[in-house]
């Protein structure tokens, strides 16, 4: 049913169409029934139709269609009157197929003797039509019925007779009648009707046009005339010129269905009104696909289209904020393939094409959940292994960087895996005399004064984003431009340098005042290549750079005997010319085979 009130949906949202304007609906309601029926007298139908037919057709109409049963004898004289009428007229009487019996019009009606002396037995049949309909499991009247022409056979089986459905019946007394009046030169309207009557699909769906009269106004609805108004002549006869005519009761409960387009019940007439207009516009639907295997396998596809994009496994959202963007990518994902398929629907309809709309949308459904549940299940993992890294991360880098350079390092695990070459500064840092001090004190003193001292100038390192890669007794060795990337490493080290020297100066002033003796280190940096990543045997494995920067920088902090800042030659040629330095001297350094110029950055400089 849903599929159904989606459809539904579709006729409402397109709007009603312009109907035929040759397609003229008689209505027999009930004022025209009060305004007949004579006093004290039942309305009889029969007294007044011959009258109306006569009418009609004086005005010029192709056909008239009787919109129910003229079954049995009322009266003779007044069934001998309208008998006369109908076998002259092009007429179509109403018939149907109902619980195993035929119900036809009168024998009088249907058919009389031909006027031929030649073949006096030979008999001229009126037209006749079903006007049998079937609604839906809802109600509502959609469709035209299943088995749209009736095949009436004689009891001894010599003779078939063939009833096609009411509206195509008089479909094709109209297109026939613009025929046998068309030059023979012109491609004729009744080969474009024999195309209509093979194109006709039983149990297809009416494109319903509309269902509100002409009173409406112009384009609104089909044209109506009250049946009294047609028998006492009181109408407008170039409305029947050239048109076809439906004479239906308007007012019988049994005759009301719910169509597409109405809140309300519709006379039945309505209906073949419609089916009559689609046949002469030719503007029927077409529903694609009509099977239920060719509607499985469209589902199919468009399941396996939203398949591809919620069972696609995307890596930005296996890290920080997983959930959120699974939800924004599965609710942006559903909007857009829903509203999309609800569009696409919509203008398939426009252009008569009907589009099954929920059998798509409900795999859609199934695949979104389906697709939500595996990837939520992935992010649970992805999310308890991101959780697992990061305290794996945390325990190796935690204490060693700043909390930027951590949440640097979570974000891009990458940079920390396997060995790599690159290009680094490494500065090294120790306390002068500190043999001679350690000496004077307990060894719990000792490791209150290291703790607190390397405490200090750890914050000068974090300040700058510096890897902290070892203490090892009085001594600090710092890494900049790993494990992440620095441009700007150089820099990094150098203003680190004067950091220590003015972290250290204020916890001088807190060891004075507590009556000990101040402390005092040197800074020894070198830039250059160095291989970077987790080096030792198996668990004793650290991340740590060696190589001969880092060698070259532990010797150049080793003359640091006056507590100096010295830096590189290869140092100083990255610093920019606001660096406050000057030429210490050139030294010959154990383990490099040339002579390294060395500088003093200056640390009281602002």
């Amino acid at each position: 049913q849903a599929e159904m009130h989606a459809i539904d949906q579709r006729f409402r949202k397109r709007g009603p169409l312009e109907p035929d304007p040759r397609i003229v609906i008689v209505e027999i309601d009930q004022a025209s029934r009060d305004r007949l029926a004579e006093p004290g007298r039942v309305f009889k139908l029969r007294e007044h139709l011959a009258d109306a037919i006569d009418n009609i057709m004086e005005c010029g109409a192709v056909t008239i269609g009787i919109d129910f049963w003229l079954a049995g004898v009322d009266d003779d004289e007044t069934d001998a009157a309208l008998a006369e009428v109908i076998v002259d007229e092009w007429i179509v009487l109403g018939a149907t197929h109902s619980g195993g019996r035929s119900i036809r019009a009168a024998k009088l009606f249907r058919e009389r003797s031909a006027d031929d002396p030649d073949d006096p037995d030979r008999v001229i049949a009126t037209e006749e039509g079903s006007i049998s309909v079937v609604n839906d499991p809802d109600g509502c009247l959609r469709r035209v019925e299943s088995y749209p022409h009736i095949n009436y056979h004689a009891k001894d089986g010599t003779a078939r007779l063939f009833v096609p459905h009411f509206p195509y019946a008089l479909a094709k007394l109209m297109l026939q009648s613009v025929y046998d009046d068309a030059d023979e030169s012109v491609e004729t309207p009744k080969t474009d009707f024999e195309r209509h009557e093979y194109g006709i699909i039983v149990g297809q769906r009416v494109n319903y046009g509309g269902l509100i009269n002409y009173a409406a106004g112009p384009g609104q609805g089909f044209k109506t005339v009250a049946f009294a108004d047609v028998v006492v002549d009181d109408f407008d006869p170039d409305v029947f010129d050239g048109a076809a005519a439906i004479i239906g009761p308007t007012r019988s409960i049994e005759d009301q269905f719910s169509m597409p387009f109405s809140e309300e019940l519709v006379p039945g007439v309505y209906y073949h009104a419609n089916v009559l207009d689609e046949v002469l516009q030719d503007r029927q639907l077409r529903e694609w696909p009509r099977t239920p295997r060719g509607v499985a396998l469209l589902t199919f596809a468009v399941g396996v289209l939203c398949g591809w994009y919620f069972w696609n496994l995307r890596d930005w959202w296996k890290r920080r904020w997983g959930w959120v963007a699974l939800g924004a990518y599965f609710s942006v994902g559903a909007l857009v393939l829903a509203v999309g398929w609800y569009v696409i629907c919509h203008r398939a309809f426009a252009a008569r094409v009907v589009l099954p709309m929920m059998p798509p949308l409900a795999g859609l459904g199934v695949v979104m959940i389906t697709g939500l549940a595996a990837q939520a299940a992935l992010t649970v993992m992805n999310a308890r292994r991101l959780a697992e890294r990061n305290r794996h991360i945390e325990m190796l880098f935690g204490r060693s960087v700043s909390p930027q350079m951590l949440d640097a390092i979570k974000s891009d695990p990458s940079r920390i895996t396997g060995v790599e070459v690159r290009d680094v500064s490494v500065l090294f840092c120790d306390i002068r005399g500190f043999t001679a001090t350690s000496t004077k004190l307990t060894p719990e003193q000792v490791a209150d004064m290291l703790n607190e001292y390397f405490e200090a100038i750890t914050a000068a390192v974090f300040a700058y984003d510096g890897f902290i890669d070892k203490f090892v007794g009085d001594e600090l060795m710092a890494v900049f431009g790993v494990p992440m990337d620095q441009q700007d490493h150089a820099l990094r080290a150098a203003m680190t340098g004067v950091g220590i020297k003015r972290q250290l100066g204020a916890l001088n002033e807190k060891r004075l005042a507590r009556g000990q003796n101040a402390l005092d280190c040197g800074v020894g940096i070198h830039t250059g290549p160095a291989a970077a990543g987790y080096i030792g045997a198996g668990r004793r494995a650290n991340y740590t750079v060696v190589g001969d920067t880092v060698n070259i920088a532990a010797r150049i902090e080793g003359l640091t005997a006056r507590g100096e800042i010295l830096i590189s030659d290869a140092l100083r040629k990255r610093l920019p010319d606001s660096i406050p330095l000057k030429p210490w001297k050139t030294v010959e350094l154990k383990g490099s085979d040339r002579p390294h110029e060395l500088s003093e950055l200056i640390a009281g400089h602002p």
